[in-house]
């Protein structure tokens, strides 16, 4: 363990660490930023069409301008624009979506494996991630227990939602592109739909969104955080090591496996 600290204390809002744990936390940090990223593209891309459609009505009036004063101004362009609106719209991949937010729960779930079992060797965590009680375990303790965020505000769907719809639905997209028997996916825009859906099936019929998905992911991450917070200041309480022994087999799996950000100005070829 030698001489790192591994103060790590969480608030509720902010996370207050040992300098010794700031690749732990920056990796996680990345992950949420590349993933806010993607779930958001359809929504920048609708702005950008919306205010590109905007500027083609701006042009039309300063076209008109121009003919009432008799000024003569011609100029051509390559692309009518109102096709380039057109190309900006896009069918959202929510199937694609899913399956990112899915290897982001993963990598929580490994994570939680290393500190568990105070583990950092990658083929020693890959066992222990298929163990299926394992998963099942980690389901319960993080995504569907009723401290989640989510849970809390979905109180009557998460009584219909189990850990085993989850493992079917992340098998099913990852393996085959396609989703479970007993769970379907949909976008947001059609909760109310579906929500009266699965009220006129008796929940036969469940869906889960995209953003539902984070959401439970983010409420994981946070109760994942809040454990590791007590535990650590439990161990201070106690003098003990334990909490140090398993933040540090988290930090060199982040350390050993986890992907770097590496930025352009940072390259001098």
């Amino acid at each position: 363990m030698g001489n790192n600290s591994t103060h790590f204390i969480f608030d509720g809002e902010k996370v207050v660490i040992s300098p010794d744990l700031y690749s732990v936390v920056s990796f996680l940090q990345e992950i949420e930023k590349e993933i806010e990223s993607f779930l958001n593209f359809d929504k920048k891309l609708e702005s950008i069409r919306k205010q590109h459609l905007e500027t083609i009505k701006f042009i039309e009036i300063l076209a008109g301008k121009l003919e009432e004063n008799n000024i003569d101004f011609k100029f051509t362009f390559s692309e009518h624009p109102t096709t380039i609106a057109e190309k900006l719209k896009i069918d959202r991949p929510i199937r694609s979506e899913m399956i990112v937010l899915f290897a982001n729960l993963e990598t929580l779930f490994c994570l939680s494996i290393a500190y568990e079992n105070k583990i950092s060797d990658e083929k020693e965590i890959i066992k222990r991630a298929m163990n299926q009680d394992n998963v099942k375990g980690f389901l319960e303790k993080f995504c569907l227990h009723q401290e989640n965020e989510w849970c809390q505000k979905n109180s009557e769907r998460i009584k219909h939602i189990s850990a085993d719809d989850l493992k079917k639905l992340r098998n099913s997209l990852t393996h085959f592109f396609s989703v479970a028997k007993n769970i379907g996916v949909s976008y947001a825009v059609l909760d109310d739909k579906s929500r009266k859906l699965e009220k006129a099936t008796d929940f036969k019929a469940k869906f889960i969104s995209s953003e539902d998905l984070y959401e439970i992911i983010k409420g994981s991450a946070k109760l994942m955080i809040k454990k590791w917070s007590e535990d650590c200041k439990n161990d201070l309480a106690k003098n003990s090591n334990e909490f140090k022994e398993k933040i540090l087999s988290v930090k060199a799996v982040v350390d050993n496996y986890g992907a770097m950000i590496i930025k352009n100005k940072q390259i001098n070829i």
